[in-house]
């Protein structure tokens, strides 16, 4: 064998740090000011057979469907002139994150046939999580509790500083530390011969993560504050493929996997913002993936055809919101962790391009999919309602079953079809155009529905109406309509002397089309007589809530370069 032929190596370090925010509203002295709490919905008042305030409610939201800043500052002002705290504040949601790595990668070529590829990594990643005053709207100061709490002490974000009031600038509500730590390597060979090429890869990655409170949260009192116990995971993954060239212009592809993934941050801890507790039994996810394409190159046509697989076991998806109808007919801010999801995705996508002149090109895509749930995963409820209905001495439900066995998985459309052509004129200008079809968009079901919570009344056995015909119906997974959204894209350069310029403009939906992109059901019917209630009305309180896709909007771009 010959020796080696080719020998790199690189070092480096890498900072990187960065802020988010995002900002809403909190109020703890005012009623809540959004145009769209459900209580100021026409619906709301319809529920109450009150047809004149659903009018109004209806008027106001389609003519004036914004906040109202000025009821805001008013109620500031007016709390602010008797020396109270302030009813509303606008803060941020902050998240403030460091990261270091240190990479050490070495790339060999053995000879004309075998190269190997290696890869050691450490990461250190450190992100601080807070709310932030960004503006009193008029007020003095705002208080720093929760007052949805039925105590004076579960009502303090932080008991270490009972009662404070906060400034503009200033951290309140929750603030934690988020630190995890992944040392990584990686390992790859590849082998190139005249029919065929392929590659064997492998990785090994262990990641330990851990919270930090740094406030002592009044609903949480001894599992909020300090360091939670830490989280370790060890994942692998193995990985081949191969190209096999049945001649210059045919080719195929097929590749396979299987790997473990340590939970996100995100799904590791049940409430992070307010309380150390992780998920029970969390497990690294395990996903299994294969997929086999054709493929052809000639001078006028180039496609591609490719069918895939994917298996995803021990997945875990954390929500939060208010449900009604918990263990009979209690009422709480949970959070919802489900457990242990199998999801499995299989599917078609073919492309094509073809210069059918010098100018011309059309284009074509399609991708057909079938995304579902493939198991019935466990689920429980956390809240700070203890020995409360459901829940027990630490705010714990009991677990369920959730049957989302063969749902489908709210991942955007599952099929999409795109037809289109590009002219490239010689005097350096082009015009292309598309028109693209969309199906099998499903909304994101709420699992706690899908549970014996559903049809289990507050002495813990079936509610005496309970009608498993209807109950069918209600649970029935909400199915979009088909939609096509057609896009158009140009533009032009020149050379004047030693500049260029050139422009660039797209109208993307230039029919305006109106659709559904997504949306979920409510979790706030969580049984089955409040959900039944709800949408035996003319038009639901809580009914499922959409996204809906933007009109037609357009930009353009000019550049001058030199």
């Amino acid at each position: 064998m010959e020796s080696f032929r080719k020998i790199n190596t690189t070092n480096n370090v890498f900072y990187q740090f960065g802020k988010i925010g995002n900002s809403r509203l909190d109020f703890n002295r005012g009623s809540n000011p959004s145009p769209i709490y459900y209580q100021k919905l026409p619906s709301y008042s319809l529920r109450n057979n009150n047809l004149s305030d659903a009018y109004r409610a209806q008027e106001i939201i389609v003519n004036d469907g914004q906040l109202n800043w000025n009821t805001l500052f008013k109620a500031n002002r007016t709390n602010a002139s008797t020396n109270s705290e302030n009813a509303y504040v606008l803060y941020e949601d902050r998240n403030d994150d460091k990261q270091f790595t240190l990479n050490a990668i070495l790339n060999t070529e053995i000879n004309n046939t075998l190269s190997l590829n290696g890869k050691l990594t450490y990461k250190r990643f450190h992100s601080h999580n807070y709310a932030k005053v960004l503006d009193l709207l008029g007020g003095n100061g705002y208080l720093d509790i929760n007052n949805f709490a039925d105590t004076k002490t579960k009502m303090q974000n932080d008991l270490l500083n009972p009662d404070r009031i906060v400034g503009k600038g200033e951290q309140f509500k929750y603030n934690f530390n988020l630190n995890a730590t992944v040392i990584s390597a990686f390992a790859q060979a590849q082998f190139k011969y005249n029919k065929i090429d392929f590659f064997v890869a492998t990785n090994l990655s262990k990641i330990t993560s851990q919270r930090e409170g740094l406030y002592k949260n009044g609903r949480f009192e001894n599992t909020s504050f300090g360091k939670s116990a830490a989280l370790n995971f060890t994942n692998y993954g193995v990985k081949s493929g191969s190209t096999y060239k049945i001649n210059g212009r045919n080719l195929i592809d097929m590749n396979v996997g299987y790997l473990t993934q340590a939970p996100t941050l995100r799904n590791s801890f049940s409430n992070a913002r307010e309380n150390n507790n992780s998920v029970k039994n969390l497990q690294s996810e395990k996903i299994f993936s294969t997929d086999v394409s054709y493929i052809r190159r000639s001078p006028i046509i180039t496609s591609r055809l490719t069918g895939y697989y994917t298996s995803i076991k021990e997945a875990t998806e954390i929500s939060f919101y208010f449900a009604d109808g918990i263990g009979g007919d209690n009422t709480a801010f949970v959070q919802e962790i489900l457990s242990g999801i199998d999801k499995k995705q299989i599917g078609l996508e073919f492309g094509l391009e073809a210069q059918v002149t010098a100018t011309i090109k059309l284009k074509g895509a399609a991708a057909m999919g079938r995304f579902t749930f493939a198991n019935n995963p466990n689920l429980y409820l956390t809240s700070d309602r203890t020995n409360e209905g459901v829940f027990d001495e630490n705010g714990q439900s009991e677990e369920y079953t959730s049957n989302l066995n063969n749902y489908k998985i709210a991942a955007g459309p599952h099929n999409a079809f795109s037809v289109g052509f590009e002219y490239r004129d010689p005097n350096y200008w082009w015009f292309g155009a598309t028109t693209n079809f969309f199906s099998n968009t499903f909304v994101d079901i709420a699992p706690l529905t899908r549970t014996s919570n559903f049809y289990t009344d507050a002495d813990g056995l079936t509610f005496p109406n309970y009608d498993l015909n209807v109950a069918k119906n209600l649970l029935q997974q909400e199915k979009f309509n088909n939609y096509k959204v057609v896009n158009l894209v140009g533009g032009k350069s020149w050379k004047i002397t030693k500049y260029y310029i050139s422009v660039f403009a797209t109208v993307n939906n230039l029919l305006n089309e109106a659709y559904k992109s997504g949306g979920f059901e409510q979790g706030r019917n969580a049984n089955y007589n409040e959900l039944r209630a709800d949408k035996a009305l003319q038009k639901p309180v809580f009914g499922n809530k959409y996204w809906y896709g933007r009109g037609a909007t357009y930009f353009l771009n000019a550049s001058i370069s030199f």
